[in-house]
């Protein structure tokens, strides 16, 4: 307006104005910014793990190799210029070290593996099929099976295939569901927490209506609906079994720098079968 001096805008010569582009200097050429828009929604689509962030995308342009990859800060403006980025409002509170209640878990002295049952899901069809997963403290270890109906003997076919496979960790956390639990009767013990008595871990129960103790496999649960169910169409549980099988093996690549680090597990031990009628050897049993 002081240019103008009191004149009609569409009166005032504005020919004097230097000559030049409008283009910034530092703006990502266009065939970058195509470049990333296609693997932003190729990983969008086909993705096993249904991760099309930032980091996401500059680990896919690597993989590729791509010359051309820009930094993950412009990667991000680049997606929340083209309205790819998903806005959510929350009050963001400094999280607790992994294991805050229990002095060894946050020293990485031992590992521990949370475990929990999702149910709520459905096939194309309408039938509900519920998922036991879990996942270890530190190591990021997954666990996920998919069963019509999830009955002790499921959760302790699970636990003994998956310990097989990585190694048995100190303890196992679950939540206070009577799969885990066992019946209430007087002087009675669950079949779960007598199986991990045999094989040397010690069972862990949350407290009821307390959050915070089943946070990662919480989050877990949350992102596999979301990346998951919500993504695909399931005709039968043959193929929910082929999706979670490719799921746990991108999960494991991804998660290596954390089983570098992560406390040693125990060898499972080799007798293999458990006996029911043989009574453990009692250790403590922990309610956090």
């Amino acid at each position: 307006m002081k240019f103008a001096s009191g004149q009609r805008l569409d009166r005032v010569d504005f020919s004097d104005q230097k000559s030049g582009t409008f283009r910034p200097a530092n703006k990502s050429l266009e065939r970058v910014e195509k470049r990333v828009l296609a693997i932003c929604h190729d990983l969008k689509t086909k993705s096993i793990l249904g991760l099309y962030g930032p980091d996401a995308i500059y680990s896919a342009m690597i993989e590729r190799g791509y010359h051309e990859v820009p930094s993950r800060r412009t990667i991000t403006n680049i997606i929340k210029r083209y309205g790819l980025v998903e806005r959510r409002i929350c009050i963001r509170y400094p999280s607790p070290p992994p294991g805050w209640y229990w002095q060894d878990l946050i020293k990485k002295k031992e590992e521990l593996d949370r475990f929990d049952i999702v149910e709520g899901l459905y096939l194309h069809g309408g039938q509900e099929i519920p998922l036991f997963n879990g996942i270890s403290l530190h190591g990021s270890l997954l666990c996920s099976v998919a069963h019509r109906v999830i009955t002790t003997e499921i959760v302790i076919d699970a636990l003994m295939k998956h310990w097989r496979e990585f190694g048995l960790p100190q303890c196992v956390q679950f939540d206070n569901d009577m799969v885990f639990q066992g019946t209430r009767k007087e002087n009675a013990i669950g079949r779960v927490i007598r199986f991990c008595w045999s094989v040397g871990a010690i069972p862990i129960f949350t407290t009821p209506y307390r959050q915070g103790f089943q946070g990662k496999i919480e989050r877990f649960n949350g992102e596999e609906q979301r990346k998951f169910w919500r993504r695909k169409y399931f005709k039968n549980i043959r193929q929910v079994r082929q999706h979670l099988e490719k799921e746990g093996l991108e999960h494991r690549l991804r998660q290596q720098p954390n089983r570098v680090t992560a406390p040693c597990r125990r060898k499972f031990p080799k007798n293999g079968k458990w006996d029911e009628k043989v009574l453990p050897k009692l250790t403590n049993v922990m309610i956090i």
